[in-house]
């Protein structure tokens, strides 16, 4: 390596934050190959929608109750290891998913998928801060939502192309196999690992799990996250409600539209501060919910997509470099498990509400009253934030 872990990064464009951002590519892109197909592929085995809503947002749950647990671990053991770890617990939930149609056995698997995500997606985030320097903490993080953002680009077309073309169950073991080849290859990362500074004392306190001044940062990316969860769970059946084909151009074009804001929106977040993207974004990102309910064709649909791209992208990677840049890098373990905490949360609960609401209210009048909440949730989320935030001095000075 031409960086060692002990010492500062001066540039952004490191080694070990390149091949870090590489693997997070490749885990995003298994996860969103079958993102968008499981709920479909549940109720086409014969599942109730509320069924299949229950189990898409089971996977978020189970990764809630072990996301506290991910903090420590990713403060205090080796972080190439846990994610080698991680990406081998997510194969053996999608293998499981290809190989079984009994309910029982797709909610055990659900649960091991689960935990390898909230694993993954914690270690990632504490190991590649240290590769980040200080004054370019939002464009550093920026460009890693960016690379995550190739997969959801990209995979939920390649999942639902192998679905189409050879069976849903395929797409699932594709995607376990690309899981697989990320734990390989971190196998040959390990020389990247920092040293881990040695704790003071043995036991571990609540602090350790859960670290209060992250929460006013937790508390609007949770709504993200419950957005997510009910678009990725429910728009393809949407579309079906008014037989728009090809829907999943739409996540094609979300991405498209990040990747064009992030970067931007990054290095404003350093340089003026939170207000300048978060509140701007919350709102666009509301909008976009309130006219995708009444979306009847695919470019209305795709628009409110861009628009929500727009929004999330600003917000979003602020919120979290926001919540590292004031907790400490010191602790960013257990800041960014605490932070994704509201992303389990949001995205658990969202298909489940939306399978209730699905269930109570038939067709297009359902649809339009789950995205309106969904855009109601946004806007209260931003009265939040606006209200609890500047009341920590300390932290009103990242403003």
């Amino acid at each position: 390596m031409t960086q060692s872990p002990l010492t500062e990064p001066k540039k952004l464009w490191n080694i070990p934050y390149i091949l870090v951002l590489t693997v997070s590519t490749l885990s995003s892109f298994s996860f969103y190959m079958v993102a968008t197909i499981l709920s479909k592929y549940l109720v086409g085995l014969g599942a109730s929608i509320t069924f299949a809503g229950f189990v898409v947002g089971l996977f978020s749950i189970t990764s809630l109750v072990c996301r506290p647990f991910c903090g420590v671990m990713a403060d205090r053991l080796n972080n190439i290891w846990l994610l080698i770890v991680s990406n081998l617990l997510m194969s053996i939930g999608l293998l499981g998913f290809a190989f079984t149609n009994s309910m029982p056995l797709m909610i055990l698997f659900r649960v091991c998928n689960g935990v390898g995500f909230s694993i993954n997606g914690t270690v990632q985030m504490a190991l590649i801060v240290h590769f980040i320097p200080k004054d370019r903490t939002g464009e550093g993080i920026g460009y890693i939502g960016i690379s995550q953002l190739i997969g959801s680009a990209c995979a939920p077309a390649v999942g639902l192309e192998i679905a189409d073309r050879l069976g849903m169950p395929a797409a699932f073991l594709a995607a376990a196999l690309l899981t697989i080849a990320v734990a390989v290859m971190l196998l040959f990362l390990r020389d990247i690992q920092p040293p881990k500074k040695k704790a003071a004392k043995k036991g571990i306190s609540f602090g350790d799990f859960f670290e209060r001044r992250a929460v006013p940062f937790t508390i609007p990316y949770s709504t993200f996250s419950f957005a997510n969860g009910v678009i990725n769970g429910y728009l393809v059946m949407f579309a079906d409600e008014y037989g728009i084909e090809k829907v999943s151009v739409y996540f094609t074009m979300y991405a498209v539209a990040v990747f064009l804001v992030r970067p931007f929106s990054g290095k404003l977040m350093d340089k003026k501060g939170l207000q300048y993207t978060v509140f701007p974004g919350m709102i666009a990102c509301a909008a976009s919910l309130f006219l995708l309910g009444f979306c009847n064709s695919l470019w209305l649909i795709l628009l409110t997509g861009i628009l929500r791209a727009l929004g999330q992208g600003a917000a979003q990677p602020s919120l979290q470099a926001g919540c590292i840049n004031h907790v400490g890098r010191e602790r960013s373990g257990v800041a960014t498990s605490t932070y994704f905490l509201g992303g389990d949360i949001g995205q658990g609960i969202g298909p489940m509400v939306g399978g209730f609401i699905l269930a109570q209210i038939a067709g297009l009048a359902g649809y339009r009253v789950l995205f309106c909440f969904c855009g109601a949730l946004m806007l209260a989320a931003l009265g939040y934030f606006y209200v609890m935030f500047p009341r920590n001095a300390e932290t009103k000075k990242n403003l």
